[in-house]
């Protein structure tokens, strides 16, 4: 291998370390736009579900992460479990109920997270709460990667993945909103065993860590390769001046 060969692969090496640096920078403007889009969401007044649900019917893509309040009935018959999720290293599943805000239409309420050894069995019995009531939350987007949801066939509740209302929507003979709301306030007699679930956090993540490790991978390609540039060299003259 020649010392040009040597002096050519550091610089690929370096010029695809900063392309895949630059490629995370644009992760965390990406980032940092969404969260600024989320902080925006959260900070507009709730949607009041009881009285304007066309709102969301009409325009839920532009309602995630939006706040809502509503005043219904819970539907404790027909509840959905989202198994193997993990709360502080403990196995469980979110509990999920219709919320019934007029007599023919309901919002999935994802109501808490709830600990079960093998990640669905919940005892549901021991977290029914008070039917009627207010309910306060926030509306979440639906997982971006299609997956299965229920068996068509399963008997109640239903368990689940993930939570696509509009694919469990089937399953209910009263409409379905097309967002779930995550609960974030009301219900004050909350079963012991039933565990608020928080909202995502609006962090930058690991992107500018990941750019800058990029970054130094390439100085290290750039300065190792003209190291070894000049020691080739150096080692030809030598052996040329012994010949």
């Amino acid at each position: 291998m020649t010392r040009y060969v040597v002096l050519a692969i550091g610089v690929v090496a370096a010029v695809g370390c900063i392309r895949l640096g630059i490629w995370q920078l644009d992760r965390l403007d990406q980032r940092k736009e969404r969260n600024a889009a989320i902080a925006q969401s959260l900070a507009r007044n709730p949607i009041d579900l009881t009285s304007d649900r066309t709102s969301v019917l009409i325009g839920a893509d532009s309602l995630h992460f939006r706040r809502a309040v509503a005043r219904g009935t819970f539907d404790f018959q027909r509840q959905v479990l989202v198994m193997a999720r993990v709360h502080r290293g403990v196995p469980g599943a979110y509990v999920v109920t219709p919320f019934l805000v007029a007599e023919d239409t309901a919002v999935l309420v994802e109501r808490g997270w709830a600990p079960a050894p093998d990640g669905r069995a919940v005892e549901l019995d021991s977290l029914r709460e008070p039917e009627s009531g207010l309910v306060e939350g926030v509306f979440l987007p639906p997982p971006e990667a299609p997956r299965a949801t229920a068996n068509a066939e399963s008997s109640w509740p239903l368990y689940v993945r993930e939570l696509r209302p509009a694919q469990l929507a089937r399953s209910y003979d009263y409409d379905i909103l097309p967002l779930a709301l995550r609960r974030t306030g009301g219900g004050e007699e909350l079963p012991p065993a039933l565990r608020a679930v928080s909202l995502p956090q609006l962090t930058n993540g690991p992107h500018l860590s990941y750019a800058l490790q990029w970054f130094s991978f390439a100085t290290i390609a750039v300065i190792g390769s003209i190291v070894l540039y000049v020691r080739l060299g150096a080692e030809r003259s030598t052996m040329g001046q012994q010949r």
